[in-house]
């Protein structure tokens, strides 16, 4: 069964940040890679509301648990973009709408016929649910890792806090996806027949289509093309392994290879993260651990 979605309105809601100082981005301004970093993230919990649009024209819309939760994500994911949008301001770079009119202009031919797309795979593939279930878990997992690395990139206090508060409720989203996923896969051969066929010949990082690729190639290639990003990779490897019947589908990592190319094609290389960002620090949680 799908994680209750009682657990969610027990634990989730909007993101607090009334006690964040924000002016400390003011005092200790970030660096340039991670501003690039947190623009993407910006771009993409924003994008919330329109990826619903598209989940609502699944079948699953008439499950009320269903709709519940993505109701309760999209709120959520609204203030994880508000507070990004801060971040970024404080740097007196574009944030909220002015960033997200240019972002919608930008793809708004796709943005209008993806409706109809997934209308058409949920009413066609009939295992389909199966296969965006799963997708969502992968996108939440790596969206965590993305957090998570880049707190530890930035070592800015601030905005560790704000990332971790983020990743306890995006551990909570990937959850619910997951344990979603698995309840279609498991047992279900054609389940995942297809959704494997899906992952390995549709799925791209987060963001793919959304914003321009250079952004989403930069932020997964700087963020996870060495060292401890890596590792942090190999634990989502690891979880989409756990996923009936999808072991071995090195997904993740070879859309990490494609990005870093694509990196070194367009801007020559990738920015070497600094030291700090590879020594784990004591008592981190993961907060994908919640699926």
């Amino acid at each position: 069964m799908p994680i209750s979605i009682e657990k969610f309105q027990e634990q989730g809601g909007r993101l607090k940040t009334d006690d964040l100082d924000f002016e400390a981005f003011r005092r200790e301004p970030l660096h340039p890679h991670v501003l690039r970093c947190l623009g993407y993230m910006h771009d993409i919990e924003y994008q919330t509301v329109l990826y619903m649009r598209e989940l609502l024209l699944l079948p699953q819309w008439q499950d009320p648990q269903f709709t519940a939760f993505l109701t309760l994500w999209n709120y959520e994911e609204y203030w994880h973009g508000q507070a990004l949008g801060r971040v970024l301001q404080m740097h007196d770079r574009p944030a909220h709408d002015p960033r997200l009119v240019a972002m919608r202009r930008f793809n708004k031919r796709t943005l209008s016929w993806s409706p109809l797309q997934f209308w058409a795979l949920g009413q066609g593939v009939r295992k389909f649910p199966a296969v965006h279930m799963t997708w969502g878990a992968i996108n939440e997992w790596t969206a965590n890792a993305a957090y998570n690395r880049l707190s530890r990139v930035a070592d800015h206090p601030v905005l560790t806090e704000l990332l971790t508060r983020m990743m306890r409720q995006e551990g909570r989203h990937a959850g619910y996806y997951a344990s979603y996923a698995r309840e279609l896969l498991e047992g279900d051969k054609r389940a995942q027949k297809v959704t494997k066929w899906f992952l390995q010949h549709e799925w791209a990082p987060v963001g793919s289509g959304d914003v321009p690729r250079i952004e989403t190639s930069f932020a997964t290639a700087y963020l996870f093309g060495s060292g401890e990003g890596m590792e942090l990779i190999d634990r989502v490897e690891d979880r989409i392994d756990m996923l009936p019947g999808l072991a071995g589908l090195d997904l993740v990592r070879s859309a990490i290879r494609d990005s870093v190319a694509h990196v070194v094609t367009e801007e020559g290389s990738v920015p070497v993260v600094p030291a700090h960002a590879e020594v784990r620090r004591s008592g981190e949680i993961d907060h994908n651990d919640q699926d």
